[in-house]
């Protein structure tokens, strides 16, 4: 780390490619701080407040990358199973460091890496007001 407030080298990748928003690092470590439980959307969307949509699209993200575990029954569950030790490791650290410095990791899911690439491209199609030059 060249400066003591920022995040970690290896654990800056993590969060902005893999975790990508505030939202969705606060679904992982809510259904990490219930490992061994299993959740519906319904469930983690009335617990944090959002839409069981919402919960769901992303769930079904952070199953995808390899978070979370999902079992099909009469509607998707999904409880907290990291692919590998290191990934939970990462995690471990990640959580401690949003407990303790949740400024700098929300710094780092906000800054311009961290966006979806899709919206930048979306962006770029953005109609802007032209901006006056100086002395014209």
């Amino acid at each position: 780390m060249s400066d003591e407030r920022s995040i970690p080298e290896h654990l800056a990748p993590l969060l902005t490619s893999s975790i990508e928003s505030v939202e969705r690092l606060e679904i992982l470590l809510h259904l990490r701080a219930r490992r061994g439980k299993t959740f519906g959307a319904r469930a983690v969307a009335e617990a944090l407040r959002v839409s069981s949509v919402f919960a769901e699209q992303h769930l079904a993200i952070l199953c995808g990358r390899g978070f979370l575990e999902v079992s099909i029954g009469s509607d998707l569950i999904y409880g907290y199973q990291p692919v590998s030790a290191a990934l939970d490791a990462a995690l471990q650290e990640i959580e401690e460091l949003y407990r303790d410095r949740r400024a700098d990791v929300v710094a780092v899911l906000k800054s311009p890496l961290a966006r979806d690439p899709a919206e930048v491209f979306a962006d770029a199609f953005l109609i802007r007001k032209p901006t006056k030059k100086k002395g014209v």
